[in-house]
């Protein structure tokens, strides 16, 4: 009996999404972090685009279907894991800094950091084993003057 439920999940794991590229994973990063507070600012939107088509030297057309595909993919998500397994599997400590750096842009962008938007960054910093002194240094740097 037990090894048929196992079975079952087992099966039922097997039929998850198509593996997302580490661009996408990055991308939707960001825009957890833009609606964590269920506010979508434009300023926001507008840091999330800068960071992408500065960092991955995008055109504002790749930009944009880059955004819309995470906005997508945020709409779909369950949890975090999946996007923070691509980010693991693929991103150096160096660039996991940046990526952690460019969610507490997006977060300072309005003006005003909300705590939930402090929440979901301080949740993938441990999701992407980002040191505590590496996450605390990615805040005071991204945070405006």
């Amino acid at each position: 009996m037990i090894k048929k439920i196992v079975d079952w999940f087992s099966a039922e794991n097997n039929e998850t999404r198509p593996e997302i590229s580490v661009n996408l994973a990055a991308a939707a990063l960001l825009v957890e972090v833009m609606a964590a507070d269920s506010e979508w600012h434009a300023d926001e939107e507008n840091t999330v685009r800068g960071l992408l088509s500065d960092t991955l030297q995008l055109s504002p057309a790749e930009t944009e279907e880059l955004v819309q595909a995470a906005k997508q993919h945020h709409d779909a998500a369950h949890d975090l894991f999946e996007i923070t397994k691509r980010i693991n599997e693929a991103f150096s400590p160096e660039k996991k800094f940046q990526l952690v750096k460019g969610m507490w842009q997006v977060a300072y962008a309005d003006g005003n950091l909300d705590r939930y938007e402090d929440h979901i960054i301080r949740r993938v910093a441990e999701l992407i084993y980002v040191p505590h002194n590496q996450f605390i240094r990615a805040k005071l740097e991204a945070k405006p003057e």
